[in-house]
């Protein structure tokens, strides 16, 4: 019986990659996009170069209405997800764009992940796209330290990205992608201990700087070898970690 995967922002760069190759090794994927006529575009075009089995699921990761309409369509379609990459997000310019960042980079993955899990098997991946800006080490000392935190919950982390949006970012200085990213791999370590006893693996996936619309042209490294280093996260073995190109890095 064929996996079935679900991504998000998979109608383009990185998760279209990411979409392509898993539908070229038959898997069910579901491309998850904001725009519905965007991720159909996105579809046809990777049925005509990969056979797949391949179909749009409407999500925007910021909304809960969204999300909750989604999960219900999955689970009306009978629809048992393999794995879930959450890789929507977005490089917020500066902190006129505080709130946007933090709620497409960190709340989009929790919320997705929190409205999909009864549809996830056991035994299933989540995948949490990440970057090399979210290590610890690009943050200030007072969040690199309660980050850090192996007693940090769930609900501790939630409060802290919400004291950080009202304060519009100014809670320490830190930049707002490099603090959405880091409580990201924070969210990773938490959920693979919440989810352990379902033996449901999550990680964090770097894919590296990468010439996407987002990283731009400059960036060193192709889609192709972005997409490659995510993928490690759906198949992965381990959890609670931060990968890059398959190894452990350090968060």
């Amino acid at each position: 019986m064929a996996k079935t995967v679900l991504i998000t922002g998979g109608n383009r760069g990185i998760g279209q990659e990411v979409a392509r190759v898993l539908a070229t090794e038959q898997w069910d994927v579901l491309v998850g996009s904001r725009d519905r006529a965007k991720g159909e575009s996105a579809v046809a075009r990777l049925r005509k170069t990969t056979a797949g089995r391949l179909k749009v699921v409407e999500l925007d990761v910021t909304s809960d209405a969204s999300v909750a309409t989604a999960a219900q369509k999955l689970r009306d379609g009978a629809i048992k997800l393999d794995a879930v990459v959450n890789n929507a997000g977005i490089y917020g310019e500066g902190r006129g764009d505080v709130g946007k960042t933090i709620e497409t980079n960190f709340f989009g993955p929790l919320r997705v992940t929190l409205g999909m899990l009864p549809l996830l098997r056991d035994g299933a991946t989540i995948t949490n796209v990440t970057s090399g800006l979210g290590e610890l080490a690009n943050l200030d000392r007072a969040h690199q330290k309660l980050l850090a935190d192996p007693a940090l919950t769930r609900e501790a982390l939630v409060a802290l990205l919400q004291d950080f949006v009202e304060s519009d970012g100014r809670d320490g200085g830190a930049e707002p992608y490099n603090v959405a990213k880091a409580a990201l791999n924070a969210l990773t370590r938490i959920l693979a201990i919440e989810l352990a006893d379902r033996d449901i693996k999550v990680n964090s996936t770097c894919p590296g700087w990468v010439r996407t619309d987002m990283g731009g042209r400059d960036a060193p490294r192709s889609i192709e070898e972005g997409a490659a280093s995510v993928l490690f996260g759906v198949t992965a073995r381990q959890t609670g970690a931060v990968l890059r190109d398959g190894k452990r890095i350090p968060f």
